[in-house]
């Protein structure tokens, strides 16, 4: 039931994400423009480095990044099939970093500590567009719901088969009945509708719908028990498993 009612809604969402078409081009546009001024005021630095250095310039990189990153993982919705094929060789670590250093930038408008904790040394076949989908979707849910001045953590858990990483944050309380619904696209659990009133509800439906295809083992878990400091706020974790096999 849960499959096919996630089907219908993806089928809902293909008309809004056929018209959003010259939008993304228009940030297409912007972001090549935020290049273009990175590189002039620091020639031969990579565009993260230079955007780190240049506030203003930064900021409408960064901005224009994260967009382009959440239009991108859109297709995944209504084209799973997709995740299959074009495996390469993914340095998960690495790869979490650079993402981390996208939103790093967005975590510092709300004074959030992101920290990493263990390594991952191994290396994982997957599609890298579907996973980097994935991480984008976990890493924009924690960032965006989480308290300004709090902490977030991203743990990795490595053995010789597999690495559980966990994405640990303070969000909104996820209702009993609330916990599979939320990879549902479109549906927004009461409490986080509350604390941020935009947002699709797309970003964890297609980690979600990656997860399914690729047996990520995507789950989330909430602890019961209030933040001391943070009132309505509960420790959060979504967590998926990736495998060497």
């Amino acid at each position: 039931m849960f499959s096919a009612l996630a089907q219908q809604l993806r089928k809902d969402f293909q008309e809004t994400l056929n018209r959003s078409h010259d939008f993304l081009q228009l940030v297409k546009l912007v972001h090549g423009y935020a290049e273009t001024l990175l590189q002039e005021k620091l020639p031969g630095s990579s565009n993260l480095d230079a955007a780190e250095k240049l506030p203003v310039e930064g900021a409408i990189y960064f901005a224009t990044e994260l967009m382009l990153l959440k239009m991108d993982a859109l297709i995944y919705l209504d084209e799973i099939n997709i995740v299959h094929g074009a495996e390469s060789e993914v340095k998960i670590h690495p790869y979490i970093l650079k993402y981390c250093r996208i939103y790093r930038w967005q975590a510092e408008q709300k004074d959030l500590d992101l920290q990493l904790h263990g390594e991952c040394r191994g290396s994982y076949w997957y599609n890298d567009n579907a996973i980097g989908a994935v991480l984008q979707g976990l890493l924009d849910n924690l960032v965006k719901y989480s308290p300004a001045g709090s902490k977030a953590t991203i743990t990795f858990q490595e053995d010789s088969k597999q690495v559980l990483i966990n994405f640990t944050s303070l969000g909104p309380k996820i209702e009993e009945d609330e916990l599979q619904q939320i990879f549902l696209p479109g549906f927004r659990a009461r409490a986080a509708r509350e604390v941020a009133s935009g947002g699709l509800g797309l970003g964890l439906a297609t980690a979600k719908q990656i997860s399914d295809a690729l047996d990520l083992n995507l789950t989330v878990h909430q602890d019961s028990a209030e933040d001391s400091k943070y009132r309505d706020r509960f420790s959060t974790t979504f967590s998926i498993t990736l495998s060497r096999e």
